[in-house]
C-alpha cells in the first residue's frame, strides 16, 4: 500500500507535533524539563529509511487501536536509554546493563510516551485512539521495521526524526516511523474534518442571514410598541415593597459526647471503610530497593513496643497495641486521635 500524498503536508505537521508532545511524558518521570525538537515527517520506503543517526539503538513496536488503527516503530539511541535508566535507578555507575528489570522499567516509561502519542493524534481529529507497545529490543536494521509492518521492505512509511533534551543531563535522538495504514487513516480523518468545517461554515452563513431577517422584523415590532410603553411610564405606578429574603435555619444539633449528624446521615452508616494498622514506614532510594532480596532487613521509623497507627481510608484516627487473638493478630485501641474532628471533616 502507498501513502496518500495529497494531504501529507498537513499530516506531516500532525505527526511531528504529536511526537514532540509524546516525549513530554518523560518530564514528570525523570524530574526534568523536556525540550523536544521534532522534524517534519518524511516519506521513504522502509528499505531506504535512514536510521544511522540513532545507531546503535533499541526499539519497540507501537500498535494503535480505536478509531486510528495502524502501527509504528520507535527507535532510541542505546546510549540515551542507558542515561534514562541511570536516572530511574538513581545510579552513579557508568555501566548500565539492560537486564530484565532495566528493560521493564524502560518499557513502563515508553508506554507513557506511546499513550500520549496516541492521545495527541486522536485529539487532533476528535477521535478515540489508544496504543500498546511491545518489549524493548535491540534494533538490528530496517528489516526490523519491515517485519513489524508486515514484511514488505518496499512499502512506504513516514518517519519523524527528533532531537530532545532532558534538562542539562541528556541530549538524545530518536526516530518514530509510522506505517502506511496509520498515515492514510489520519488523512481520511483530516479530509472528514475539512468537509465538516465547510458544511459548518455554510450553515453558519445561512443562520446569520436568517437571524438578520428576524432581527429586522423584531426591530419593527419594538418600534411600534415603544410609544404606548413610554406613555405608561408617565403614569403614577405604585411603590414596590422590597424586603430581604428569609430562610429557615438548618442547625445540626449535637452534644458534648459526640458529633451531631442530620437524620439522612444514617444512610451512610452502612458504607464499608478500609481500616489499616501501620507498624511504621521508611524511605529508600530506587537503587536500594532494586537490591532487595529474600532476607533483606528494612529498618522502620518505629521503636519496639511503641503504639501502632490505626487509619481509616488513609486518615489517622487512633493508636493502639498489637495483640494476638487465637492465631491472628489484632490491635487494642489505647488512644483516639482528634476523633471528633475526624468524624466531622
Amino acid at each position: 500500500m502507498s501513502l496518500d500524498r495529497s494531504k501529507f503536508d498537513k499530516i506531516s505537521e500532525v505527526l511531528s507535533d504529536a511526537v514532540g508532545v509524546a516525549l513530554d511524558a518523560l518530564s514528570p518521570i525523570l524530574g526534568a524539563d523536556i525540550n523536544a525538537q521534532p522534524q517534519p515527517a518524511v516519506i521513504h520506503t522502509i528499505k531506504d529509511t535512514d536510521y544511522s543517526g540513532v545507531m546503535p539503538a533499541m526499539y519497540f513496536n507501537i500498535v494503535f487501536v480505536g478509531d486510528i488503527s495502524g502501527k509504528a516503530v520507535a527507535v532510541f539511541r542505546e546510549i540515551d536509554l542507558a542515561v534514562i535508566l541511570r536516572l530511574l535507578m538513581n545510579s552513579d555507575s557508568d555501566e548500565i546493563e539492560f537486564d530484565e528489570m532495566g528493560l521493564g522499567m524502560i518499557k513502563e516509561i515508553m508506554s507513557q510516551v506511546s499513550n500520549k502519542l496516541s492521545s495527541k493524534l486522536g485529539e487532533f481529529f476528535g477521535v478515540d485512539a489508544n496504543a500498546s507497545i511491545s518489549a524493548i529490543m535491540q534494533f538490528e536494521g530496517n528489516n526490523v521495521v519491515a517485519n513489524a509492518f508486515g514484511g514488505k521492505d518496499m512499502s512506504e512509511s513516514a518517519t519523524v526524526s527528533v532531537k530532545y533534551e532532558v534538562g542539562t543531563i541528556l541530549k538524545g535522538k530518536a526516530a518514530f516511523t509510522f506505517d502506511d495504514m496509520t498515515v492514510n487513516n489520519l488523512s481520511k480523518y483530516y479530509e472528514m474534518a475539512n468537509d465538516d468545517t465547510s458544511q459548518q461554515q455554510i450553515t453558519a452563513s445561512q443562520n446569520m442571514q436568517s437571524a438578520g431577517a428576524a432581527v429586522n422584523k423584531q426591530a419593527v415590532k419594538q418600534a411600534a410598541a415603544r410609544q404606548p410603553a413610554q406613555q405608561l411610564q408617565n403614569n403614577n405606578a405604585p411603590a414596590l415593597n422590597i424586603s430581604p429574603s428569609s430562610f429557615p435555619r438548618f442547625d445540626v444539633s449535637g452534644d458534648d459526647e459526640g458529633v451531631g449528624m442530620p437524620g439522612n446521615m444514617d444512610l451512610l452508616m452502612e458504607v464499608p471503610m478500609n481500616v489499616c494498622v501501620e507498624i511504621g514506614k521508611t524511605k529508600k532510594k530506587m537503587k536500594e530497593i532494586m537490591n532487595f532480596s529474600q532476607g533483606t532487613i528494612i529498618p522502620i521509623d518505629k521503636q519496639a513496643g511503641a503504639p501502632v497507627d490505626i487509619t481509616v481510608n488513609g486518615q489517622l484516627i487512633a493508636r493502639g497495641d498489637v495483640i494476638v487473638i487465637d492465631d491472628n493478630f489484632g490491635v487494642r485501641i489505647t488512644e483516639l486521635v482528634n476523633s471528633k474532628n475526624n468524624l466531622g471533616s
